[in-house]
């Protein structure tokens, strides 16, 4: 038992080396795209295990656990594969001692003076290592193809913009700017003003990146970042939605990553890790629920539209009946009128 206590310890000590070695990795190596990118594939899994996962698999796309693939999609992890190890919470009980009070809170003491105690059984949590498998490392039946409303790249441009305008924390508009900046966010205003006759994909791009601004309280009262610093994360953001949204980031550049994180401690590293996450799964699940809205609506609509062309076809040929009938009528009556 004691053995095995080492070495569940002496694992979570490799763990925490991996997440510490994973985050100087993302920002000091030139695959900062690809890692954000992998990254943002994640959205269920805390920044920990994301950062785990991709120190260790760079290229992975979806990820479940041993039994999880078999159960869920009929699929086994391929023989020989080694795990991707992350951290999963544990929980379990313990008989502890605690200070007995009185009905005035008080610690209730014995006739030597010493502290009255009970043992009580209590709930903590801990961590323990688990192991993933990509989907690279199965095989099986293939995998659900699931509708995405993210997946429309910017031919649903109009349906992105009025959704991302939609989930804004503050108004949206469309203007000249004559700085040639492509937008940006006022704090001092509580608006974010984006420039006009740009191209569907730079708009959304910067409505993103403007966006995730105002969301992290950017030139607000507890603004602690630099300017750099604001930009790195507010362009990470735009890039791991952009991801989401199957945009094309061909144009999205990095190379500044490197320098800006040389002398910085990894706790700030992965502070900063842990917003990019935090704000671009926010802004997405948004902006998710906001297509959602919009695209029931306009079934909504479609279907009583449909209902009232029925209404009306139907109404039409019960008056062409009714027209046919009264027709005949008239040319009865009016034989039997002028009937030599």
């Amino acid at each position: 038992m004691k053995k095995e206590k080492v070495s569940r310890e002496e694992r979570m000590s490799e763990i925490q080396q991996k997440l510490e070695n994973g985050v100087r990795d993302i920002f000091e190596s030139e695959k900062y795209k690809e890692y954000i990118s992998t990254m943002s594939k994640f959205s269920s899994y805390s920044i920990n295990n994301c950062i785990l996962i991709v120190s260790q698999c760079p290229d992975a796309s979806f990820v479940c656990g041993y039994q999880k693939w078999q159960t869920d999609f009929n699929r086994v992890v391929n023989r020989n594969e080694h795990g991707i190890m992350i951290i999963a919470p544990l929980k379990y009980k313990a008989e502890v001692d605690e200070v007995v009070y009185d009905e005035n809170s008080h610690p209730v003491k014995d006739t030597n003076g010493d502290q009255v105690t009970e043992k009580a059984q209590r709930e903590f949590q801990a961590f323990r290592p688990a192991y993933v498998f990509d989907v690279k490392q199965t095989s099986g039946d293939p995998l659900p193809t699931l509708a995405n409303l993210l997946e429309c790249g910017v031919e649903g441009f109009e349906k992105i913009k009025s959704a991302l305008i939609a989930i804004s924390p503050v108004p949206v508009s469309f203007e000249a700017i004559d700085s040639g900046a492509n937008g940006y966010f006022s704090p001092s205003g509580q608006c974010i003003v984006v420039k006009s006759e740009m191209s569907e994909l730079q708009t959304v791009k910067t409505l993103i990146h403007e966006i995730a601004h105002a969301e992290l309280g950017h030139g607000g009262e507890d603004d602690k970042w630099n300017r750099e610093s604001k930009e790195v994360m507010a362009e990470s953001v735009a890039y791991w939605v952009s991801q989401m949204l199957n945009l094309d980031t061909s144009d999205y550049s990095f190379g500044y990553i490197s320098g800006w994180s040389k002398n910085r401690e990894v706790s700030e590293l992965k502070e900063n890790l842990e917003l990019i996450k935090s704000t671009a799964d926010k802004i997405s699940a948004d902006l998710e629920k906001e297509l959602t809205k919009n695209m029931k609506q306009e079934e909504k609509e479609m279907q009583s539209a449909e209902e009232t062309q029925k209404d009306e076809a139907t109404e039409h040929v019960s008056s062409q009946g009714r027209r046919k009938k009264t027709d005949k009528f008239i040319r009865f009556f009016a034989i039997s009128i002028f009937k030599p």
